[in-house]
């Protein structure tokens, strides 16, 4: 998989639909490190990324860190696991750039003609990144998570530090650098 579509609202709303849905939106600034949520929060709105670059994060007790996904321009993202279960977030979601976010609380969209088709695209979206994730995280050795990564995301690899890229994949920062060294090697990296 190598796209995220973005969603259009052009495909199941009109002028007034569209008009209603805008009204809606609410505009978040959020500075490099500032989180939109925490783990523990109930975050009960849909969130489009005009500009910038987060992280879904989750910090263990003993302080490690796993990136469960970015999101950057053009991406839509809600807590599934908050939505369906009611359950507090089990992951934060922070600011790894300037970012410009356009907010909408579930509530409203629930009123709006376009969202059983805009939901069952997010849910799509949303299963083909798992899946592929899913599948890469037990099959794939460390250096073909890291070229998998490198074929879908290539503008990511420059945006996010090292460390963040190692807890996205699930290897340490070292290995990491071993794999880009190796690949370095044989004229691939």
């Amino acid at each position: 998989m190598t796209d995220r579509p973005p969603f259009s609202w052009a495909q199941v709303a009109d002028e007034e639909e569209a008009a209603r849905l805008l009204s809606f939106a609410r505009s978040l600034t959020l500075a490099p490190r500032s989180c939109l949520w925490h783990a523990g929060d109930s975050p009960d709105l849909l969130v489009r990324v005009e500009q910038g670059l987060l992280r879904a994060k989750v910090v263990l007790a003993d302080g490690r860190e796993y990136i469960k996904e970015f999101y950057w321009e053009e991406d839509e993202f809600l807590d599934f696991h908050h939505l369906l279960s009611g359950e507090p977030a089990r992951y934060s979601v922070e600011a790894l750039e300037p970012c410009r976010l356009q907010l909408f609380q579930l509530a409203d969209l629930r009123q709006l003609c376009c969202w059983p088709v805009w939901y069952r695209h997010l849910l799509e979206v949303q299963l083909r990144i798992k899946e592929e994730k899913e599948l890469l995280l037990l099959t794939g050795s460390p250096q073909a998570r890291y070229q998998h990564f490198l074929q879908c995301f290539p503008a990511l690899d420059a945006r996010v530090p090292d460390h963040q890229i190692a807890a996205y994949l699930g290897i340490t920062p070292i290995s990491l650098s071993r794999i880009r060294k190796r690949l370095k090697a044989l004229g691939e990296g």
